[in-house]
């Protein structure tokens, strides 16, 4: 895959992305090693952004009233939504995490006027790669189960954190078919697996997260590791049924 400007990944805007493509990176260590160097070098990019900056403070103070109300027996509907639109509410790690990505989202929507016609494009996109064929549905609810896993260890599956999945599904949408970390990161795991079969696990680790919005409905708060785990020992066992028929098919 030759070189793609990156505009979005996981959970960072293109001035935040740990990792920008590179032929040089080979191998799990020289993914990690670059992207820590690059997010290192986006923070420090993205102080000098005003509109980014003014953005970042925002969500500070956004996020410091709505917590200091909360604590305070103050958490009317007004505040709630707030609070669910820009996560404010969360663990230390996973709240983090999650802010991070609400951040991600609010600053690429408000600095890139073409973000929601692009954002259309990815969706379509995807929609090719979902009808890939029986063969990449494998791939497809591995990525998805990783997702969810993924999701849940960010957050608890209620409707409180919707916001958060939402979020993770746009900007992991993004990074769909661009050879940014994410990508990276997984021909790196997985360095034997076709190209075809990673945008397969991208695509679906985009979907894990709608997945994760439509769970968060149900009671309970570990949805996300249950039906994670589960399609993950769905698409385990039907790769290797694919490969088995493949192998009698060339007999």
């Amino acid at each position: 895959m030759s070189k793609l400007e990156t505009k979005g990944e996981f959970a960072l805007p293109r001035e935040l992305i740990p990792f920008e493509p590179s032929a040089d990176c080979e191998g799990l260590f020289s993914v990690l090693k670059g992207g820590l160097r690059n997010l290192i070098g986006g923070f420090k990019r993205t102080l000098g952004d005003k509109k980014r900056l003014t953005i970042v403070i925002a969500l500070v103070i956004i996020w410091f009233l709505v917590n200091v109300l909360a604590a305070s027996g103050i958490y009317p509907l007004p505040i709630r939504l707030l609070s669910w639109l820009t996560a404010a509410r969360g663990s230390l790690i996973g709240g983090a995490i999650g802010k991070g990505l609400i951040a991600a989202l609010l600053a690429q929507i408000m600095t890139n006027k073409e973000m929601l016609q692009k954002i259309r494009v990815d969706m379509n996109q995807l929609s090719t790669t979902i009808k890939g064929g029986k063969w990449f549905y494998s791939t497809l609810l591995l990525g998805m189960g990783v997702a969810l896993i993924a999701c849940n260890m960010m957050v608890s599956s209620n409707i409180q954190n919707t916001m958060v999945s939402i979020a993770a599904f746009v900007i992991s949408l993004r990074a769909h078919t661009r050879n940014g970390f994410l990508r990276q990161l997984i021909t790196s795991l997985l360095p034997k697996t076709k190209d075809t079969s990673i945008t397969s696990i991208m695509g679906g680790w985009a979907l894990g997260f709608v997945v994760f919005t439509v769970i968060s409905f149900l009671p309970g708060g570990k949805n996300g590791y249950s039906i994670g785990f589960l399609l993950l020992i769905i698409g385990v066992i039907k790769e290797m049924t694919n490969k088995y028929k493949k192998e009698v098919a060339t007999k």
